[in-house]
């Protein structure tokens, strides 16, 4: 079955900021770790440690407990904070996975568009630790 993308739950740092997204880009992904030894017809591998990032473009907005403030102090404060996406709607399920992750905002550019388009703001982020996908 397909899904039409339209409804996506993001808060970053509790704060929920899903009237403001345009789009959201995640991956989960698993280092290879190389094992190969003398004798082998080809590379060898193990899982190695999750090193996951989340891309965010907000619609930007200076208001209070919006974009700007909410990305500005996390740029400011240099620690992890939680994101936490819903696909689709509040409510997550088997079918409607809720993520959630700690991560450091690394690249924010406040300011982003040309003339005539509607502003924006891209946020990107590394998770510290692995993504949990939950159903609640």
């Amino acid at each position: 079955m397909a899904l039409v993308f339209t409804n996506a739950n993001v808060k970053v740092n509790a704060v929920d900021l899903s009237t403001y997204v345009a789009e959201v880009s995640f991956d989960m992904t698993i280092n290879p770790v190389e094992v190969t030894a003398m004798g082998a017809g080809g590379k060898q591998f193990l899982a190695g440690l999750e090193e996951s990032k989340v891309d965010l473009t907000f619609w930007q907005d200076f208001g209070s407990s919006t974009v700007a403030q909410t990305l500005q102090a996390i740029r400011n404060g240099g620690t992890a904070v939680t994101i936490s996406i819903i696909p689709s709607g509040t409510v997550a399920s088997a079918t409607n996975p809720h993520y959630t992750m700690q991560a450091i905002l690394t690249d924010y550019p406040p300011v982003t568009g040309k003339v005539g388009d509607a502003l924006q703001a891209k946020a990107s982020f590394v998770v510290s630790g692995t993504i949990t996908q939950g159903t609640t």
